[in-house]
């Protein structure tokens, strides 16, 4: 019976137009068909948090959209978590913002009022809790909690 109930499972998460809420893993959130995670209690660089997703098997969150933007925002607000890593950076090119993932530009965006302003070499961005999770650009060095995203 246990294994029946498994299988269907597995079944439910895999086929197409199933909503994939249900198949994050534990200690994920689900938003539509992307999976997060954060790194509760967990503060780390920016290469450090990058490692730190790879190792769940996934990367810094890559927001594609406002809406995503928007959901991920309102729940660090709920959780009144402190800052965490997005995985956009300018290192690169200073100033062309891309997804470290995918080196893809952001088609969104989400400055907080000032931002960027690449005080002191900050090619790195972080949802900014003194600045009401808006985004903001750190040194790549600061150290905040990762927030990893998976398909």
């Amino acid at each position: 019976m246990k294994s029946a109930i498994v299988l269907l499972l597995v079944v439910a998460c895999l086929a197409p137009g199933i909503n994939s809420r249900a198949c994050c893993s534990d200690g994920w959130i689900a938003y539509k068909d992307h999976c997060y995670h954060i790194g509760y209690g967990t503060r780390l660089t920016f290469s450090a948090a990058r490692v730190y997703c790879q190792s769940l098997g996934a990367y810094l969150v890559r927001l594609d959209t406002f809406d995503e933007n928007t959901f991920l925002k309102g729940f660090l607000k709920k959780l009144m978590l402190e800052s965490t890593w997005i995985g956009l950076t300018d290192r690169t090119h200073d100033g062309i913002w891309r997804w470290f993932d995918t080196m893809s530009h952001a088609t969104c965006s989400d400055w907080g009022p000032g931002e960027p302003n690449s005080h002191g070499n900050e090619d790195c961005v972080n949802f900014f809790v003194d600045n009401d999770y808006n985004w903001n650009d750190s040194t790549c060095h600061s150290k905040y909690t990762p927030l990893c995203e998976k398909v």
